[in-house]
């Protein structure tokens, strides 16, 4: 599917899960490099920056975080640069870039802003965009692992496994597809500066600031999360050897009993505290002070 805004003689073709067709035309469109057109028949696992004569070819890999879904996909865009031609291309649909594409072809103000004499403001729109809307995934794990954290320390540990598995998949996720990036975004100012002119590479610099804010935010995520992960295993196993204590110290004290009254259930013909009146009682009074005389001794060990 092609979608085309053009503007001061900027062009901009999107193209999403790009047909045979659609790469005959971007074939034809202009003399990309054959590597180029090689490279877009399919997608590819790792971002790169390729800089020719006349044009450039960049690959970038953005992770989508979907709320209340338990998966997530990472969506490579290429980007096919000239200085007057941008073309992107998506092999999954990326509702941020659908969103810039829709709003720069009505609005004005946002031409003004990323439309000039080449492609370069645009392009940095786009990928700023994009990482503007990583940052806005990664304050809504931040909001995940604020509510896990609470949901610990309000008691809630068995029900919070699952919860904390998925988050800490988000955040794994999100760190293997966004890292990448920081390699390409290293190179792409001075590709940049070199390819259009030095005014442009402040804009592909700033990219660099906010790639680091997403990277040190993903790795407080990652290590708040695996630190909510032990602590909430410490409290589950704390409340589990509450439990098992509990459980020995009452099998403690019923043993002896179980023991005495074992023995009175035998039948033999002499055998003390039997077939009179009151024996069941001192039976009784004797296991209640047997009992009692270990629960004693228990509290004063401490471990009740």
């Amino acid at each position: 599917m092609q979608q085309i805004f053009q503007k001061n003689g900027i062009t901009w073709i999107k193209i999403n899960q790009p047909s045979p067709e659609d790469i005959e035309y971007v074939k034809t469109a202009f003399r990309f490099h054959p590597i180029v057109i090689k490279s877009i028949v399919s997608p590819t696992f790792h971002p790169a920056i390729e800089s020719y004569k006349d044009h450039l070819f960049l690959i970038l890999h953005f992770p989508i975080i979907y709320q209340n879904q338990k998966t997530n996909v990472a969506v490579e865009i290429d980007f096919l640069i000239t200085k007057k031609l941008l073309i992107t291309i998506t092999y999954k649909n990326h509702p941020v870039l659908d969103e810039f594409f829709n709003e720069i072809s009505r609005d004005k103000k946002l031409q003004r802003q990323f439309i000039n004499n080449h492609t370069g403001k645009l392009v940095y729109g786009i990928i700023d965009g994009l990482m503007s809307s990583l940052i806005n995934d990664l304050d809504f794990l931040e909001q995940e692992v604020t509510r896990i954290e609470d949901k610990i320390f309000e008691g809630q540990h068995a029900t919070i496994v699952e919860e904390i598995s998925q988050a800490r998949r988000d955040i794994l996720d999100f760190k293997r597809i966004a890292s990448p990036l920081q390699t390409v975004l290293k190179l792409l100012p001075d590709i940049a500066a070199k390819f259009y002119d030095k005014e442009i590479k402040p804009y592909f610099t700033d990219l660099l600031t906010a790639e680091s804010k997403i990277r040190h935010l993903i790795e407080n995520h990652k290590e708040t999360i695996e630190s909510l992960n032990s602590t909430n295993e410490s409290l589950l196993s704390n409340k589990v050897s509450k439990i098992i204590t509990l459980l020995t110290i009452f099998s403690a004290v019923i043993l002896p009993l179980n023991f005495l009254a074992s023995i009175w259930g035998m039948n033999h013909r002499f055998l003390p505290f039997r077939d009179g009146p009151n024996d069941f009682w001192i039976v009784a009074g004797v296991m209640a002070v047997i009992a009692f005389i270990l629960i004693l001794i228990f509290r004063r060990q401490k471990w009740l």
